[in-house]
Protein backbone atom coordinates (compact mmCIF):
# COMPACT_ATOMS: atom_id res chain seq x y z
CA UNK A 1 0.00 0.00 0.00
CA UNK A 2 2.64 2.38 1.28
CA UNK A 3 4.20 1.48 -2.18
CA UNK A 4 1.36 2.34 -4.27
CA UNK A 5 0.84 5.80 -2.79
CA UNK A 6 4.63 6.52 -2.99
CA UNK A 7 4.78 5.52 -6.99
CA UNK A 8 1.10 7.56 -7.19
CA UNK A 9 2.42 10.64 -5.76
CA UNK A 10 6.20 10.71 -7.74
CA UNK A 11 3.97 10.52 -10.88
CA UNK A 12 2.10 13.73 -10.35
CA UNK A 13 5.59 15.46 -9.18
CA UNK A 14 6.98 14.58 -12.24
CA UNK A 15 3.74 15.51 -14.31
CA UNK A 16 3.89 19.02 -12.40
CA UNK A 17 7.61 18.88 -13.41
CA UNK A 18 6.95 18.21 -16.41
CA UNK A 19 3.82 21.01 -16.92
CA UNK A 20 5.68 23.80 -15.93
CA UNK A 21 8.09 23.79 -18.69
CA UNK A 22 9.07 27.23 -20.19
CA UNK A 23 10.72 27.85 -23.65
CA UNK A 24 14.50 27.55 -23.53
CA UNK A 25 15.70 30.85 -21.99
CA UNK A 26 19.21 32.32 -23.11
CA UNK A 27 20.43 35.24 -21.53
CA UNK A 28 20.98 38.67 -22.91
CA UNK A 29 24.95 39.57 -24.40
CA UNK A 30 25.95 36.23 -23.67
CA UNK A 31 28.53 36.26 -26.04
CA UNK A 32 30.31 38.47 -24.50
CA UNK A 33 33.59 37.51 -22.75
CA UNK A 34 33.47 36.80 -19.08
CA UNK A 35 36.90 38.82 -18.82
CA UNK A 36 36.30 41.37 -21.20
CA UNK A 37 38.48 44.77 -21.29
CA UNK A 38 37.00 48.33 -20.51
CA UNK A 39 35.22 50.28 -23.13
CA UNK A 40 34.84 54.07 -23.26
CA UNK A 41 31.08 55.16 -22.92
CA UNK A 42 30.36 58.46 -24.72
CA UNK A 43 27.49 58.96 -22.48
CA UNK A 44 26.37 62.99 -23.74
CA UNK A 45 24.66 61.13 -26.51
CA UNK A 46 21.39 63.58 -27.51
CA UNK A 47 19.07 62.95 -30.42
CA UNK A 48 18.91 65.94 -32.84
CA UNK A 49 15.62 68.00 -32.83
CA UNK A 50 13.50 66.74 -36.24
CA UNK A 51 10.70 68.15 -38.41
CA UNK A 52 7.39 68.20 -36.04
CA UNK A 53 9.08 67.76 -33.16
CA UNK A 54 7.37 69.77 -30.25
CA UNK A 55 9.45 71.42 -27.66
CA UNK A 56 9.11 73.28 -24.34
CA UNK A 57 11.44 76.10 -23.63
CA UNK A 58 11.44 77.65 -20.44
CA UNK A 59 13.09 80.67 -19.63
CA UNK A 60 14.46 82.51 -16.11
CA UNK A 61 16.67 85.20 -15.29
CA UNK A 62 18.43 87.05 -13.04
CA UNK A 63 15.09 89.88 -12.93
CA UNK A 64 12.25 87.22 -13.44
CA UNK A 65 10.17 89.61 -14.46
CA UNK A 66 11.85 90.22 -17.19
CA UNK A 67 11.98 86.26 -18.80
CA UNK A 68 8.32 86.37 -18.53
CA UNK A 69 7.92 87.34 -22.60
CA UNK A 70 10.23 84.91 -23.46
CA UNK A 71 8.83 81.54 -21.58
CA UNK A 72 6.41 79.74 -23.82
CA UNK A 73 3.01 78.97 -22.03
CA UNK A 74 2.82 75.61 -24.51
CA UNK A 75 4.86 73.86 -26.46
CA UNK A 76 6.62 75.25 -30.04
CA UNK A 77 6.47 72.82 -32.96
CA UNK A 78 9.60 72.76 -35.06
CA UNK A 79 7.98 73.67 -39.05
CA UNK A 80 8.86 71.69 -42.27
CA UNK A 81 11.65 74.22 -42.71
CA UNK A 82 13.20 73.10 -39.40
CA UNK A 83 12.61 76.41 -38.00
CA UNK A 84 10.85 77.37 -34.98
CA UNK A 85 8.73 81.18 -34.83
CA UNK A 86 10.30 82.23 -31.16
CA UNK A 87 8.05 85.27 -30.08
CA UNK A 88 10.63 88.32 -29.20
CA UNK A 89 13.55 86.66 -31.06
CA UNK A 90 11.83 85.69 -34.34
CA UNK A 91 12.45 82.42 -37.08
CA UNK A 92 15.32 79.74 -35.22
CA UNK A 93 16.67 76.94 -37.35
CA UNK A 94 16.81 74.45 -34.71
CA UNK A 95 16.36 71.17 -36.77
CA UNK A 96 20.01 68.99 -36.25
CA UNK A 97 20.31 70.46 -33.15
CA UNK A 98 20.35 68.70 -30.26
CA UNK A 99 18.51 69.93 -26.88
CA UNK A 100 21.91 71.31 -25.32
CA UNK A 101 22.99 72.98 -28.60
CA UNK A 102 19.49 74.72 -28.74
CA UNK A 103 19.75 75.58 -25.12
CA UNK A 104 22.94 77.64 -25.80
CA UNK A 105 21.91 79.22 -29.01
CA UNK A 106 18.60 80.52 -26.71
CA UNK A 107 20.73 81.97 -23.96
CA UNK A 108 23.20 83.82 -26.37
CA UNK A 109 20.44 85.14 -28.21
CA UNK A 110 18.91 86.28 -24.61
CA UNK A 111 21.31 87.58 -23.17
CA UNK A 112 21.21 90.64 -25.35
CA UNK A 113 18.06 91.09 -23.82
CA UNK A 114 18.42 89.87 -20.08
CA UNK A 115 20.72 89.82 -17.15
CA UNK A 116 22.23 86.05 -16.67
CA UNK A 117 19.33 83.73 -18.34
CA UNK A 118 19.00 80.42 -17.71
CA UNK A 119 16.77 77.57 -20.57
CA UNK A 120 15.70 74.51 -20.03
CA UNK A 121 14.30 72.77 -23.20
CA UNK A 122 12.52 70.01 -23.25
CA UNK A 123 10.86 67.07 -25.69
CA UNK A 124 6.81 67.40 -25.73
CA UNK A 125 6.44 64.47 -27.94
CA UNK A 126 9.39 62.47 -28.01
CA UNK A 127 8.47 58.61 -28.02
CA UNK A 128 9.27 55.61 -28.59
CA UNK A 129 6.93 52.29 -29.23
CA UNK A 130 7.34 48.96 -28.16
CA UNK A 131 5.32 45.81 -29.50
CA UNK A 132 5.13 42.58 -29.88
CA UNK A 133 6.52 39.29 -27.12
CA UNK A 134 7.18 42.12 -24.00
CA UNK A 135 5.05 41.96 -20.70
CA UNK A 136 3.86 45.52 -21.13
CA UNK A 137 3.92 46.69 -24.76
CA UNK A 138 3.13 50.47 -25.42
CA UNK A 139 4.55 53.64 -26.08
CA UNK A 140 6.75 55.14 -23.61
CA UNK A 141 7.03 59.37 -23.45
CA UNK A 142 10.63 60.39 -23.01
CA UNK A 143 10.86 64.37 -22.03
CA UNK A 144 14.83 64.28 -22.15
CA UNK A 145 14.74 62.69 -25.80
CA UNK A 146 17.04 60.02 -24.73
CA UNK A 147 16.70 56.16 -24.21
CA UNK A 148 18.47 52.71 -25.63
CA UNK A 149 16.70 49.62 -26.62
CA UNK A 150 17.63 47.54 -23.68
CA UNK A 151 16.41 50.50 -21.22
CA UNK A 152 12.75 50.21 -23.63
CA UNK A 153 12.18 46.81 -23.48
CA UNK A 154 12.63 47.19 -19.46
CA UNK A 155 10.32 50.04 -19.43
CA UNK A 156 8.03 47.19 -20.87
CA UNK A 157 8.35 44.33 -18.68
CA UNK A 158 11.25 42.41 -20.35
CA UNK A 159 10.18 40.37 -22.74
CA UNK A 160 8.23 37.18 -22.50
CA UNK A 161 8.62 33.60 -22.41
CA UNK A 162 7.88 33.38 -26.33
CA UNK A 163 9.89 36.66 -27.45
CA UNK A 164 12.98 36.11 -29.71
CA UNK A 165 15.81 38.23 -28.65
CA UNK A 166 17.15 37.77 -32.02
CA UNK A 167 17.02 39.26 -34.42
CA UNK A 168 14.54 42.12 -32.82
CA UNK A 169 13.21 44.96 -35.43
CA UNK A 170 13.35 48.66 -35.23
CA UNK A 171 11.24 50.66 -37.40
CA UNK A 172 12.99 53.96 -37.66
CA UNK A 173 11.42 57.22 -39.80
CA UNK A 174 14.76 58.37 -41.38
CA UNK A 175 13.97 61.67 -43.04
CA UNK A 176 10.84 60.81 -45.16
CA UNK A 177 11.90 57.58 -45.52
CA UNK A 178 10.75 54.19 -43.28
CA UNK A 179 13.85 51.75 -42.43
CA UNK A 180 13.84 48.71 -40.82
CA UNK A 181 16.61 47.64 -38.58
CA UNK A 182 17.76 44.65 -36.38
CA UNK A 183 19.75 44.18 -33.39
CA UNK A 184 20.83 41.05 -31.36
CA UNK A 185 20.02 40.92 -27.97
CA UNK A 186 22.60 37.97 -27.73
CA UNK A 187 25.58 39.89 -29.06
CA UNK A 188 27.30 42.76 -27.35
CA UNK A 189 27.74 43.66 -31.06
CA UNK A 190 24.49 45.76 -29.66
CA UNK A 191 26.40 48.58 -28.36
CA UNK A 192 27.98 49.74 -31.73
CA UNK A 193 24.49 48.95 -33.54
CA UNK A 194 23.18 52.48 -34.81
CA UNK A 195 19.76 51.35 -33.39
CA UNK A 196 21.21 50.74 -29.83
CA UNK A 197 20.07 54.32 -28.69
CA UNK A 198 16.46 54.84 -30.04
CA UNK A 199 15.22 57.98 -32.23
CA UNK A 200 11.71 59.80 -31.94
CA UNK A 201 9.03 57.98 -33.07
CA UNK A 202 10.79 54.48 -33.29
CA UNK A 203 9.07 51.03 -33.06
CA UNK A 204 10.41 48.47 -31.27
CA UNK A 205 8.74 44.54 -32.66
CA UNK A 206 10.01 41.88 -30.58
CA UNK A 207 8.75 38.65 -32.77
CA UNK A 208 7.65 35.42 -31.21
CA UNK A 209 8.71 31.89 -31.47
CA UNK A 210 7.94 29.83 -34.00
CA UNK A 211 6.35 27.14 -31.69
CA UNK A 212 4.74 29.20 -29.49
CA UNK A 213 1.30 27.84 -28.43
CA UNK A 214 -1.68 29.21 -28.97
CA UNK A 215 -3.99 31.49 -26.66
CA UNK A 216 -6.32 28.40 -26.18
CA UNK A 217 -3.13 26.08 -25.46
CA UNK A 218 -1.71 28.59 -22.99
CA UNK A 219 -5.14 28.38 -21.03
CA UNK A 220 -5.03 24.22 -20.96
CA UNK A 221 -1.27 24.34 -19.75
CA UNK A 222 -2.28 26.64 -16.83
CA UNK A 223 -5.44 24.72 -15.93
CA UNK A 224 -2.96 21.39 -16.24
CA UNK A 225 -0.43 23.16 -14.08
CA UNK A 226 -2.66 24.47 -11.46
CA UNK A 227 -4.40 20.80 -11.65
CA UNK A 228 -1.52 18.79 -11.23
CA UNK A 229 -0.21 20.38 -9.06
CA UNK A 230 -2.89 20.45 -6.54
CA UNK A 231 -3.07 16.12 -7.21
CA UNK A 232 0.57 16.42 -5.65
CA UNK A 233 -0.50 18.22 -2.90
CA UNK A 234 -2.89 15.71 -2.30
CA UNK A 235 -0.95 12.94 -3.14
CA UNK A 236 1.63 13.87 -0.80
CA UNK A 237 -0.30 14.79 2.02
CA UNK A 238 -2.50 11.50 1.55
CA UNK A 239 0.80 9.61 2.27
CA UNK A 240 1.74 11.52 5.26
CA UNK A 241 -1.22 10.89 6.74
CA UNK A 242 -1.21 7.25 6.06
CA UNK A 243 2.02 6.96 7.41
CA UNK A 244 1.30 8.68 10.67
CA UNK A 245 -1.53 6.05 11.08
CA UNK A 246 0.80 3.50 10.18
CA UNK A 247 3.00 4.42 12.64
CA UNK A 248 0.45 4.60 15.79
Amino acid sequence: MKLTLLFFCATFTIILLASCTTPKNINYLSSYPRDSSYTYIYQSFEVPIQVGDELAVSVSALNPASAIPYTLPKGITVDQDGKILYPQLGAIKVEGLTRSQFRDLMISRLKTYLTDPVVTVDFLNFKVTVMGEVAKPGTISLPQGRINILEALAQAGDLTVYGKKTPVMVIRENKGRREFGYVNLLSNAIFTSPYYRLQQNDIVYVQGVENKPTADEQVTARKLAYTTSILAIVSTLGLLILNIFNNR
